[in-house]
């Protein structure tokens, strides 16, 4: 449903993009690929056997260093056929070269998508990026989003000016040869190195995004509900985050004291906001 809206978008003229037509989520990818190193600003979208599909480009386009945004909806796997929500499709790329982000409901994947583009655009960062949303919960059902103007998404985004990567068809190169152990190596630690930057660029970019729109999400690794130390807290990452926090409403009702702490991005992993967290508090529930 996101490509096709998007493609009704452009053909009404109301989106100014080139909609590439492919066969199949391969093929989607596989131009992704081609338009990023052309040096524009790229963008598609899939979902459980779609992203299975588009494996083999998944990892060209992370190990790439391509900034691509891909909003995954994450469904379960077949067979059996379902359209409900599990991680395990996206999580199969968890070391793919991919930022991932972990949605909770409408609104944020909307904000995610904007900061998205910035974070993998960087060219301290180059990594693409997977703003991730349930299913059937976020993409099946409607909710109050607010949307804000064209151009003031635009103007918090930005033009694309300076790419991260752009073919001269002067001065051709190849890319993706035969390299040695030793390059190997180095662009496997580039790549961690850069992950480990896009942390730093995740929270300036959630600041910088609550500054323009009133909006944050935590700090943009982690997001804390409740008091900051509880004798209970619970763990949780997509839409589950949004009945965690009805439940510690309900319990601190009761008498309880529980917390609630949001783990939003999961690449690149924030195992230093977590711990420091974790060791405020008792006892973790992770669901």
């Amino acid at each position: 449903t996101i490509i096709e809206k998007l493609s009704q978008y452009v053909d009404e003229g109301k989106l100014d993009a080139e909609f590439i037509i492919v066969e199949s989520e391969h093929s989607a990818l596989a131009g992704c690929m081609g338009a990023a190193w052309s040096g524009v600003r790229t963008f598609t979208a899939t979902s459980s056997q779609g992203l299975l599909y588009m494996a083999e480009n998944v990892f060209w386009s992370g190990y790439g260093r391509l900034p691509i945004v891909m909003p995954v909806v994450n469904r379960c796997l077949a067979p059996g056929w379902s359209i409900y929500q599990d991680l395990q499709d996206s999580m199969a790329f968890r070391d793919a070269g991919w930022i991932q982000i972990y949605t909770k409901n409408n609104q944020e994947v909307f904000d995610t998508i904007l900061q998205a583009f910035k974070i993998s655009e960087d060219k301290s960062i180059a990594l693409p990026s997977m703003p991730c949303l349930d299913g059937f919960v976020i993409s099946h059902t409607t909710a109050q989003v607010d949307l804000p103007s064209a151009e003031d998404s635009f103007n918090f985004v930005g033009e694309y000016s300076d790419p991260v990567i752009e073919v001269d068809t002067e001065t051709p190169w190849i890319f993706g040869g035969l390299v040695g152990p030793e390059k190997f190596n180095k662009d496997r630690k580039d790549l961690m190195e850069a992950m480990e930057r896009a942390k730093k660029k995740i929270v300036v970019m959630n600041k910088e995004f609550g500054e323009y729109f009133g909006r944050t999400y935590g700090n943009g690794l982690i997001e804390i509900y409740g008091d900051d130390v509880a004798d209970l807290t619970i763990v949780s990452m997509g839409t589950i985050a949004d009945e965690a926090q009805d439940a510690v409403d309900k319990l601190k009702e009761e008498g309880l004291s529980v917390n609630e702490m949001r783990v939003r991005t999961f690449r690149p992993f924030p195992e230093k906001d977590i711990v420091e967290f974790a060791k405020k508090n008792h006892k973790l529930l992770v669901i």
